[in-house]
């Protein structure tokens, strides 16, 4: 059995002002730390959707590289005066399954 985190399970926080190209080079890195074999396959360019930011092939399956806000942090606020902290979302790069034409992605089970 596989020991390894799967590659939809790794996060790679990259904060609110890091570029696609870096959100790519962060997650690939925690990937490849992770233990898989990763290669970029292409860069989306810029355009209407910008949390798209490429394609990575981990061992023979590809995924999207995402870049949106994502995960939880403090932010301190002391708009009043006063030092308090607050939730907010910080920005994240994580990877969904690339579907294949007819949306098929391979699997084991039901064919």
């Amino acid at each position: 059995m596989d020991e390894r985190i799967d590659p939809v399970q790794i996060v790679a926080r990259v904060g609110n002002f890091a570029s696609r190209e870096r959100a790519v080079e962060v997650w690939v890195h925690l990937a490849s730390k992770a233990g898989w074999q990763v290669a970029t396959i292409s860069a989306v360019p810029e355009g209407p959707d910008g949390g798209d930011c490429g394609i990575v092939e981990v061992e023979g399956l590809r995924y999207r590289i995402r870049l949106a806000p994502r995960v939880r942090t403090d932010l301190a606020d002391d708009q009043d005066g006063t030092l308090t902290w607050r939730p907010v979302l910080s920005h994240a790069a994580w990877a969904e399954p690339v579907l294949e034409p007819g949306n098929h992605i391979p699997h084991y089970g039901r064919t």
